[in-house]
């Protein structure tokens, strides 16, 4: 199966504004079916928001739409489709604004970091899937023998009120996400794993990294092993400095470190 591209690519070119100016954007749906573009944590008029059935009907198929709006922030966003399915085939890409006002930190290079989640079967049969169990991609579910540990370890009084808690909620203790890598491959930059995406730098360069979840619904854990990372935005917004070893961003959140 095949994904939908924006100007020939997976993830899209990224958009580069400055705080201040109006920004015209023409969107040209050469697809067979309605489309629509969201700018995700853009300030702007709600017939500018590309969410169909909430602030414009879509763009039609062979139809372009202008978008036209001032752009009243700073800091990494993104924009991705809000028709069907087409965020998870692919259509989205990272939006840089570049601030009126000098920034509070210094650095030498830049480059930005897209995550995301794709599969191999049609979107639409894996939420059908997902509609009629929860829980399908879910494999590493407890079994006897986890029980007989459980109790072991802390007692059957103990164990028991643990399963009947979950089963109270009628939610599973394995439910991290409700798709696994079972069906997902993960892409950076519009790259899977082993196509190894690089950025390159000089050593001794203060480099800033964007980075954007794009996923449709993983969350990703960060790191750099053995690089410490200061994050210093957050969704667009500067934030006090914070040195960590690794961060968890969840889907369509910003971080720039």
């Amino acid at each position: 199966r095949g994904g939908f591209t924006v100007t020939g690519s997976v993830l899209a070119s990224t958009l580069r504004w400055k705080e201040g100016d109006t920004v015209p954007l023409r969107v040209a749906n050469a697809l067979d079916e309605d489309a629509s573009i969201h700018w995700h944590g853009i300030l702007l008029p709600a017939n500018m928001d590309g969410v169909p059935g909430l602030s414009f009907h879509g763009i039609r198929a062979g139809e372009t739409f202008s978008y036209r709006f001032r752009v009243r922030q700073n800091g990494t966003y993104w924009y991705h489709s809000h028709s069907e399915f087409q965020e998870q085939l692919g259509m989205y890409a990272p939006i840089v604004i570049e601030p009126r006002e000098p920034e509070p930190f210094e650095y030498d290079r830049e480059h930005t970091v897209v995550l995301a989640d794709w599969t191999d079967e049609n979107p639409a049969r894996l939420f059908a899937k997902l509609k009629k169990q929860s829980d399908y991609y879910n494999f590493q579910q407890r079994t006897t023998a986890d029980f007989i540990r459980d109790v072991r370890e802390r007692g059957f009084r103990a164990t028991l009120a643990d399963r009947g808690m979950w089963g109270q909620m009628r939610m599973s203790d394995r439910d991290l996400a409700d798709v696994s890598g079972y069906t997902y491959t993960y892409l950076m930059n519009g790259q899977p794993p082993a196509a190894n995406w690089t950025g390159l730098f000089q050593p001794g360069e203060r480099v800033r990294l964007r980075f954007v979840n794009a996923a449709a619904m993983t969350y990703f854990d960060v790191r750099i092993p053995g690089v410490k990372m200061t994050v210093v935005a957050a969704d667009g917004q500067y934030v006090d400095p914070v040195t960590v070893d690794e961060f968890r961003i969840a889907v369509a959140e910003t971080f720039d470190v």
